[in-house]
C-alpha cells in the first residue's frame, strides 16, 4: 500500500469526482430521476436532496469503493452510513492516504454489459506527460462539460488541472450561449461531440482557447463549426475505457498520432509501457510508424443461448423495414437481444411494429429476434454522447 497522498487529491477535484460518481448511480438506479444540477455543495445531503434510500446509498458506496479501490484501503464498509456529500470526500481523502495507487473506470456498455477496468495512477500521469506538449501550455484554467467519473473527464478534469495546479470551472449547467462569453484564450475546454455541436450553434465569438473532444467520433461538421467561433485549435483524443488514451488529431478527420504511451504492436494492436500486448476495441490501420486511422468496432458479436449473433447483420434487417429510421440493439439482462427503434418522421408506429413483426419472422433465427422492443424519437445517448441504454417497460414491448 501506498502511504503518501496523490497529488490529485485536492477537495474540489474530490468532491467533483464523488457528486459525479453518485449523480450517475442514481441516474442508473432511477433513469427517470431529477437530480439537482452540478456542482453540488459540501453539505449536499443524498438522502434529503435526491430523495436516495438505502439501497440507494449502496449503489453508490459500492461505485465509490470500486472507483478508488476502497476494497484495498480497508475503508469500503466505512461508506455505507454517510449521506453528506463532504463526509464521502473525507472517506475518499483516508482512502487515499492509504492506497493511491490504481483507479478503476466502468465502461459506459455501450456494446454490452459494463465493466469495470483498472489503471495505473503512474501510467494515467505519463499519458498526461505525453500530451502537455500538444496544449503548447500556458493553461490557466480547465473547463468542464463532462462528468469527471468517466475516464476522460477524470484524466482531464482532474488529473490535468492537479498536474497544472489550475482551476476547474463547471459549465454543464451554463447554456450554450453563456458558455460561450465565459471562454478566455487561455482556458482548456473539455467537452464531447453533442456537446460542442451546441456550442457552435450558439454562435457569437469565442475566444482563441483550446478544446478537447472525446468519448466519441467527432463529426467534420462539427469540429469546421467549432473552429469559426474562433476557438485556437479542438484536438480529438482517441481511446476507450480499457486502454485509456491511445492517439490525437486535430478534430475534423486524418490520421491520429499513438501516443508515446504507446508502441504499435502485431495485427493492429499495441504494446504497453511495460511491453505487454493490448487489443485496443477497434480495428487500427497503420498508416506510418507512429500514426493510424481507427476503422471501426471489433465487437460486433454478442451470445444468445449459446449462438453468435450478429448484430450489425441484424441491425441491417431491421434498417430493411420501411419507416424505421434508425435502430440500436442490446443484448438485454435476459440474455436475449431487446431493441430500440426509430420510426420515420411520417411513419405509423403500429404500421411499423407489423411490419417488423413479419421481417424477423421471415429472416432471423430465433436467438437473432429481439425478445423486447422500445419505440422512440431518437436513440438514447449518455451525457457524454455516447450510445446509451435503455429500460425495457414492463409488459416488455413483446410482440410475437
Amino acid at each position: 500500500m501506498s502511504n503518501s497522498q496523490p497529488y490529485w487529491q485536492r477537495r474540489d477535484l474530490l468532491l467533483r469526482l464523488v457528486a459525479d460518481s453518485v449523480r450517475a448511480e442514481f441516474l442508473i438506479q432511477h433513469p427517470d430521476g431529477f437530480p439537482p444540477p452540478l456542482p453540488w455543495p459540501e453539505n449536499f445531503d443524498f438522502a434529503d436532496q435526491l430523495g436516495a434510500d438505502s439501497l440507494d446509498r449502496l449503489s453508490a458506496a459500492t461505485v465509490l469503493s470500486a472507483q478508488l479501490r476502497l476494497d484495498r484501503s480497508g475503508l469500503a464498509d466505512v461508506l455505507l452510513a454517510r449521506r453528506y456529500l463532504s463526509d464521502c470526500a473525507d472517506v475518499m481523502e483516508a482512502s487515499l492516504a492509504r492506497y493511491s495507487e490504481t483507479v478503476q473506470f466502468r465502461s459506459s456498455g455501450s456494446q454490452g454489459a459494463p465493466v469495470w477496468h483498472e489503471h495505473r495512477l503512474a501510467r494515467l500521469g505519463a499519458e498526461l506527460d505525453a500530451l502537455v506538449p500538444v496544449f503548447a501550455g500556458g493553461i490557466k484554467r480547465v473547463i468542464a462539460a463532462v462528468p469527471a467519473h468517466h475516464i476522460y473527464g477524470f484524466l482531464f478534469t482532474i488529473l490535468l488541472p492537479a498536474r497544472l495546479g489550475v482551476p476547474v470551472i463547471d459549465l454543464r449547467a451554463a447554456s450554450p450561449g453563456s458558455a460561450v462569453a465565459q471562454i478566455e484564450a487561455s482556458d482548456l475546454i473539455v467537452g464531447h461531440p453533442l456537446w460542442w455541436r451546441a456550442f457552435a450553434a450558439a454562435g457569437g465569438a469565442c475566444a482563441p482557447a483550446l478544446g478537447l473532444v472525446s468519448t466519441a467520433p467527432c463529426p467534420v461538421e462539427t469540429a469546421d463549426a467549432v473552429r469559426a467561433t474562433g476557438l485556437a485549435r479542438l484536438i480529438e483524443i482517441y481511446g476507450s475505457t480499457e486502454t485509456a488514451g491511445i492517439g490525437w488529431r486535430a478534430a475534423g478527420g486524418g490520421a491520429f498520432t499513438l501516443l508515446d504511451t504507446w508502441q504499435p504492436g502485431g495485427d493492429g494492436g499495441l504494446l504497453d509501457d511495460q511491453g505487454v500486448a493490448v487489443s485496443p476495441p477497434d480495428w487500427l490501420d497503420w498508416q506510418a510508424a507512429r500514426s493510424f486511422t481507427v476503422r471501426g468496432r471489433k465487437d460486433g458479436q454478442v451470445q444468445v443461448a449459446g449462438i453468435n449473433v450478429d448484430l450489425a447483420e441484424v441491425r441491417a434487417c431491421l434498417m430493411g423495414v420501411p419507416g424505421v429510421a434508425d435502430v440500436a440493439l442490446r443484448l438485454a439482462e435476459t440474455g436475449r437481444l431487446k431493441a430500440f427503434i426509430v420510426p420515420g418522421p411520417d411513419a405509423d408506429e403500429a404500421a411499423v411494429r407489423s411490419a417488423l413483426q413479419a421481417q424477423v419472422r421471415l429472416h432471423l433465427a430465433a436467438p437473432a429476434r429481439p425478445a423486447s422492443w422500445t419505440f422512440g424519437p431518437h436513440l438514447p445517448i449518455s451525457e457524454t454522447g455516447k450510445p446509451a441504454d435503455w429500460p425495457v417497460a414492463a409488459h416488455g414491448g413483446r410482440f410475437d
